[in-house]
C-alpha cells in the first residue's frame, strides 16, 4: 500500500468515527427533546381536562343564572312574588351581618320585618 492509500484509509476512518460521535449526541439530544415533549403533551392534556371542568362548572353557573332569571320573570309577570325567588343578593346575610365584600354596606338593601326593604347611608357595618 501507499502512503497515499493509507492516508485516504485514515482520513476514511475518522470521517467515520467523528459521523459516529455526531450521532451519537443527536440521539441523546433528541432523546432529551423527546422527554421534555412528552411532558408537555401530559402538562397540556392535565391542562385541557382542567380546562373541560372549569368550562363545565361556568355551565352548571349560567344555567342555574338562567333558572333564576326565568324564575324572575315569571314571578314579575304574575305580579306577586314567591319565597322561593331570588331576590338581588342583599348585603346583609339573614342574622344582620354585613355580606358586602367592602363591609361598608352603604346603600346596601337590608330586609326588615314583614319583608320591605330598607337602605341607609349610614357607614356602621352593622346597620340597625
Amino acid at each position: 500500500m501507499t502512503t497515499f492509500e493509507i492516508t485516504i484509509i485514515v482520513l476514511l476512518a475518522a470521517i467515520i468515527v467523528l459521523l459516529m460521535r455526531q450521532t451519537h449526541r443527536n440521539n441523546k439530544v433528541n432523546e432529551r427533546y423527546a422527554e421534555q415533549f412528552d411532558i408537555m403533551c401530559e402538562t397540556l392534556s392535565e391542562i385541557r381536562g382542567d380546562t373541560a371542568d372549569i368550562f363545565q362548572e361556568l355551565n352548571n353557573i349560567e344555567d342555574n343564572i338562567l333558572d333564576d332569571l326565568r324564575v324572575i320573570r315569571i314571578a314579575q309577570e304574575l305580579g306577586k312574588t314567591s319565597p322561593n325567588v331570588p331576590t338581588p343578593l342583599p348585603c346583609y346575610a339573614p342574622n344582620g351581618i354585613c355580606m358586602n365584600p367592602f363591609g361598608d354596606c352603604i346603600n346596601c338593601p337590608k330586609r326588615g320585618t314583614g319583608g320591605t326593604w330598607s337602605t341607609s347611608t349610614n357607614i356602621s357595618k352593622n346597620d340597625e
